[in-house]
Protein backbone atom coordinates (compact mmCIF):
# COMPACT_ATOMS: atom_id res chain seq x y z
CA UNK A 1 0.00 0.00 0.00
CA UNK A 2 1.54 3.14 -1.24
CA UNK A 3 1.90 5.88 1.88
CA UNK A 4 -1.04 8.24 1.71
CA UNK A 5 -0.52 12.30 0.38
CA UNK A 6 -0.37 14.57 3.70
CA UNK A 7 0.50 11.65 6.08
CA UNK A 8 0.74 14.87 8.94
CA UNK A 9 -2.58 14.90 9.17
CA UNK A 10 -3.08 10.99 9.56
CA UNK A 11 -0.63 11.49 12.34
CA UNK A 12 -2.14 13.95 14.07
CA UNK A 13 -5.82 11.81 14.13
CA UNK A 14 -4.16 8.87 15.18
CA UNK A 15 -2.11 11.09 18.30
CA UNK A 16 -6.06 12.49 18.92
CA UNK A 17 -7.36 9.14 18.66
CA UNK A 18 -5.01 7.71 20.96
CA UNK A 19 -4.91 10.77 23.63
CA UNK A 20 -8.83 10.35 23.54
CA UNK A 21 -8.69 6.94 24.18
CA UNK A 22 -6.70 6.82 27.16
CA UNK A 23 -7.97 9.95 28.67
CA UNK A 24 -11.86 8.47 28.18
CA UNK A 25 -11.02 5.00 29.24
CA UNK A 26 -9.07 6.39 32.68
CA UNK A 27 -12.12 8.84 33.07
CA UNK A 28 -14.88 6.27 32.77
CA UNK A 29 -12.74 3.89 35.43
CA UNK A 30 -13.00 6.35 37.84
CA UNK A 31 -16.46 6.55 37.22
CA UNK A 32 -17.12 2.91 37.23
CA UNK A 33 -15.31 1.99 40.35
CA UNK A 34 -18.57 3.72 42.37
CA UNK A 35 -20.54 0.88 40.94
CA UNK A 36 -17.91 -2.37 41.43
CA UNK A 37 -17.41 -2.51 37.91
CA UNK A 38 -14.63 -2.56 35.38
CA UNK A 39 -14.72 -1.13 31.79
CA UNK A 40 -14.77 -4.19 30.32
CA UNK A 41 -17.53 -5.56 32.56
CA UNK A 42 -19.64 -2.37 31.57
CA UNK A 43 -18.79 -3.39 28.35
CA UNK A 44 -20.44 -6.93 28.57
CA UNK A 45 -23.60 -5.15 30.22
CA UNK A 46 -23.84 -3.25 27.05
CA UNK A 47 -23.47 -5.89 24.78
CA UNK A 48 -25.95 -8.14 26.63
CA UNK A 49 -28.18 -4.85 26.62
CA UNK A 50 -27.98 -4.55 22.95
CA UNK A 51 -28.16 -8.35 22.14
CA UNK A 52 -31.95 -8.29 24.36
CA UNK A 53 -33.90 -10.63 23.69
CA UNK A 54 -32.17 -12.96 21.93
CA UNK A 55 -29.18 -13.28 24.69
CA UNK A 56 -26.21 -14.79 23.42
CA UNK A 57 -23.29 -17.41 24.34
CA UNK A 58 -20.07 -16.81 26.18
CA UNK A 59 -17.60 -16.95 23.19
CA UNK A 60 -19.76 -14.41 21.19
CA UNK A 61 -19.94 -11.80 23.46
CA UNK A 62 -16.27 -12.52 24.19
CA UNK A 63 -15.60 -11.76 20.36
CA UNK A 64 -17.62 -8.61 20.48
CA UNK A 65 -16.19 -7.24 23.28
CA UNK A 66 -12.72 -8.29 22.66
CA UNK A 67 -12.22 -9.72 26.21
CA UNK A 68 -10.77 -13.41 26.69
CA UNK A 69 -13.33 -15.72 26.86
CA UNK A 70 -12.57 -17.44 30.79
CA UNK A 71 -12.62 -13.23 31.83
CA UNK A 72 -16.25 -13.16 30.19
CA UNK A 73 -16.81 -16.40 31.58
CA UNK A 74 -16.30 -15.00 34.94
CA UNK A 75 -17.95 -11.65 34.82
CA UNK A 76 -21.66 -13.44 33.80
CA UNK A 77 -21.34 -15.40 36.71
CA UNK A 78 -20.68 -12.36 38.65
CA UNK A 79 -23.09 -11.05 37.02
CA UNK A 80 -25.46 -13.97 37.49
CA UNK A 81 -24.87 -14.02 41.48
CA UNK A 82 -25.83 -10.03 41.76
CA UNK A 83 -29.27 -10.87 39.77
CA UNK A 84 -27.94 -9.48 36.43
CA UNK A 85 -27.78 -12.15 34.10
CA UNK A 86 -29.06 -15.52 33.97
CA UNK A 87 -27.78 -18.16 31.84
CA UNK A 88 -30.14 -20.95 29.82
CA UNK A 89 -28.98 -24.07 28.01
CA UNK A 90 -29.62 -24.30 24.59
CA UNK A 91 -32.09 -26.37 23.52
CA UNK A 92 -30.40 -29.47 21.71
CA UNK A 93 -27.41 -28.63 23.26
CA UNK A 94 -26.89 -28.97 27.47
CA UNK A 95 -23.94 -27.99 27.24
CA UNK A 96 -24.34 -24.80 25.41
CA UNK A 97 -25.45 -21.81 27.18
CA UNK A 98 -26.67 -18.48 26.24
CA UNK A 99 -26.56 -15.42 27.89
CA UNK A 100 -29.43 -13.16 28.73
CA UNK A 101 -29.61 -9.74 30.87
CA UNK A 102 -31.96 -9.64 33.73
CA UNK A 103 -34.91 -6.95 33.97
CA UNK A 104 -32.24 -5.95 37.51
CA UNK A 105 -29.31 -6.17 35.46
CA UNK A 106 -31.09 -3.78 32.74
CA UNK A 107 -32.44 -1.76 35.72
CA UNK A 108 -28.35 -1.31 37.33
CA UNK A 109 -27.04 -0.62 33.87
CA UNK A 110 -29.55 2.15 33.01
CA UNK A 111 -28.85 3.83 36.42
CA UNK A 112 -24.90 3.22 36.06
CA UNK A 113 -25.36 5.07 32.34
CA UNK A 114 -27.53 7.95 33.91
CA UNK A 115 -24.99 8.36 36.43
CA UNK A 116 -22.92 8.87 34.00
CA UNK A 117 -24.64 11.58 32.00
CA UNK A 118 -23.37 14.75 34.50
CA UNK A 119 -20.12 14.30 32.83
CA UNK A 120 -21.22 13.63 29.30
CA UNK A 121 -22.70 17.18 29.69
CA UNK A 122 -20.04 18.95 31.14
CA UNK A 123 -17.65 17.59 28.66
CA UNK A 124 -19.57 18.67 26.14
CA UNK A 125 -20.79 22.24 27.68
CA UNK A 126 -20.17 24.67 24.78
CA UNK A 127 -20.99 22.28 22.06
CA UNK A 128 -24.03 22.60 19.42
CA UNK A 129 -26.42 19.97 19.50
CA UNK A 130 -25.37 19.55 15.79
CA UNK A 131 -21.41 19.48 16.67
CA UNK A 132 -22.63 16.45 19.51
CA UNK A 133 -24.73 15.02 16.65
CA UNK A 134 -22.09 15.25 14.02
CA UNK A 135 -19.47 14.04 16.29
CA UNK A 136 -21.60 11.18 17.11
CA UNK A 137 -22.76 10.20 13.56
CA UNK A 138 -18.59 10.55 12.63
CA UNK A 139 -17.74 8.16 15.84
CA UNK A 140 -20.16 5.53 14.47
CA UNK A 141 -19.00 5.75 11.24
CA UNK A 142 -15.44 4.97 12.68
CA UNK A 143 -17.15 1.90 15.23
CA UNK A 144 -18.72 0.56 11.97
CA UNK A 145 -15.44 -0.18 10.05
CA UNK A 146 -13.28 -1.02 13.09
CA UNK A 147 -15.67 -3.85 13.66
CA UNK A 148 -16.21 -5.13 10.06
CA UNK A 149 -12.41 -5.01 10.38
CA UNK A 150 -10.84 -6.51 13.24
CA UNK A 151 -7.92 -7.96 13.58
Amino acid sequence: MKPPEHVEKYVKLGTALGISTQLFSTRMAARLDRFGLTEAQFSVLNHLARRMPEGQSVTAIAAAVEVKQPAVSKMVSKFEGMGWARFEAIKGDARAKQVFLTKEGGAHLMSVQRSLLPDYVQMLDGWSDEDIASLTAQLFRLVGWLDQNRL
